[in-house]
């Protein structure tokens, strides 16, 4: 009796905890909401002023107290993203002798709101301001945190981080190769030696040098195909990642010249790199390669069948497809699609 008496107590003791902390999280989180607009509505006013040359920084500056600090530079940042030309300078000069107060958010325990000061940060100073701040960013241990400081470095074309951001990729599993790939692209030109040193290092993981080689491809970055033609001549083939990275890069920017080391990958083990290896063939190959490319066309697996036949299409090999697509072969079908897609 009395063990059931304080097994009671205990689930009413839990269950006041629980209902207490609930009750405590939202009064914190209304007084905040409230602290909040009262800030907002006093602050976002006077910026508007400021922009009307109604007042001046100065004027302004002397009236932020130390714990407003945050918020009114949560709205700078908010109307930052507002306005342009002047006005955002204006903004940027109110904004600039209040960023150290962002020291504490830097150091927060909650990684939403580290995210969030880098992110105030960088869009309230100057381009080229804060490499520290950004560096640490880079390496903090929430994916989300780093990969806001790596969308900063590649929105800012900070080529001075561009070593430290692909330092992290691997962290960045949640998004996909294609995003990062273009959020490195989106760099420019100018970013183009660091993503060879990166493809081209085996000391890279296999999905770094597969994004970096993404980028490159998007680029458009001649040099870059030596590059992957030696990778696939020093790999083999064996790392699958690694080949169809190479191969993309070839299929953009490769020359003749790499034909021979593509040509041995129609016959890989694996289907995805017959696949990438058939198309690149179409993009650089020669009339020589149709009796490769017709083979590849009755690969048992129907993706390898339609992008060889897409290279015969290519290759201006008609006639040779039209006889595959009345054969009674397992290219047939790839050979008829090739032709419905060339005729479109």
């Amino acid at each position: 009796m009395i063990m059931v008496v304080w097994s009671v107590a205990a689930l009413v003791a839990v269950n006041l905890a629980l209902a207490g902390g609930v009750v405590f999280l939202r009064v914190r989180n209304d007084f905040r909401a409230r602290r909040w607009h009262r800030i907002e509505g006093r602050w976002y006013p006077a910026l508007l002023d400021l922009l009307a040359g109604d007042t001046t920084c100065a004027a302004l500056l002397k009236h932020v107290e130390t714990r407003e600090v945050e918020p009114v530079l949560e709205i700078c940042g908010r109307l930052a993203r507002r306005v342009s030309g002047d006005d955002r300078k204006i903004v940027r000069e109110f904004a600039r002798p209040l960023l150290s107060g962002l020291s504490p958010a830097l150091v927060s325990r909650q990684p939403e709101r580290r995210a969030n000061a880098i992110q105030l940060l960088t869009s309230l100073g100057t381009d080229d301001e804060f490499h520290t701040e950004i560096a640490e960013a880079l390496a903090d241990p929430s994916p989300l945190v780093a990969m806001v400081a790596a969308r900063v470095v590649a929105s800012r074309k900070r080529i001075d981080l561009a070593a430290d951001v692909l330092g992290q990729l691997d962290r960045f599993e949640m998004w996909s190769e294609a995003f990062l790939a273009s959020m490195l692209a989106s760099m420019g030109s100018q970013i183009a030696p660091e993503l060879r040193a990166s493809f081209s290092s085996a000391e890279s993981s296999s999905t770094t040098r597969s994004v970096t080689a993404r980028a490159l491809a998007e680029l458009r970055d001649v040099p870059a195909s030596d590059i992957a033609a030696t990778i696939i001549v020093a790999d083999g083939g064996q790392d699958r990642t690694l080949t169809i990275a190479a191969l993309r890069v070839i299929e953009v920017v490769g020359q003749s010249k790499h034909l021979e080391v593509v040509r041995p990958l129609l016959g890989h083990a694996d289907s995805a790199v017959r696949a990438r290896a058939a198309s690149v063939v179409g993009k650089i190959g020669v009339v020589a390669d149709s009796p490769s490319l017709v083979a590849a066309v009755g690969d048992v697996d129907p993706w390898v069948a339609i992008h060889a036949a897409t290279a015969l299409y290519q290759l201006g090999q008609l006639d040779m497809l039209r006889e595959l697509s009345r054969s009674p072969g397992a290219g047939s079908e790839a050979a008829l699609e090739a032709l419905a897609r060339g005729a479109s």
